[in-house]
């Protein structure tokens, strides 16, 4: 056997063994972007899910006919206690973990008005279209849409992300 054929196979192989490193490599890295993507979606989804639903059930303990001490009471359970284990502040947690800083520097601004919410319906008993509840409930959804955009081009594909 010649030198050269030898050299030529060598080559051969250390090409073959090496793009074949590459490709595993680029479909590893694609499958882990994947599963990263996968896990902050549904953090993503929780938390915004979180807000909407303790806002709900807070104007349903503010507005109710109920005795001062029992809507105060009621307004901060609601913010509290949820029936499934995703309060507001624990998604916030999940999310300063998964989330990019921007993504989480976004839902910190939707997370302190829903607090605002919660201590104006448990200090004053309002009204849904009094000027009180809509100064606070304004800017509250106003920061949930733009945490929602946000999110969403954190999700999207590198190529298709706004500027």
């Amino acid at each position: 056997m010649e030198l050269g054929t030898l050299a030529i196979a060598a080559i051969g192989a250390v090409f073959g063994v090496g793009t074949t490193l590459v490709t595993d490599l680029v479909r590893s890295r694609r499958e882990q972007d994947r599963y990263w993507n996968e896990t902050k979606r549904v953090v993503y989804a929780r938390f915004l899910m979180s807000l909407a639903q303790t806002h709900s059930r807070m104007i349903m303990a503010a507005f109710s006919e109920q005795p001062d001490d029992d809507r105060r009471h009621g307004v901060h359970d609601a913010f509290h206690s949820d029936p499934h284990n995703s309060d507001p502040k624990s998604v916030l947690r999940e999310l300063a973990i998964v989330a990019p800083d921007h993504v989480y520097q976004a839902a910190l601004p939707a997370y302190g008005q829903l607090r605002t919410i919660r201590e104006l319906l448990a200090a004053h008993r309002l009204r849904p279209e009094s000027p009180e509840y809509e100064q606070a409930r304004q800017p509250f959804f106003q920061d949930l849409e733009n945490l929602q955009k946000v999110m969403r081009d954190d999700l999207q594909p590198r190529n298709f992300r706004r500027p």
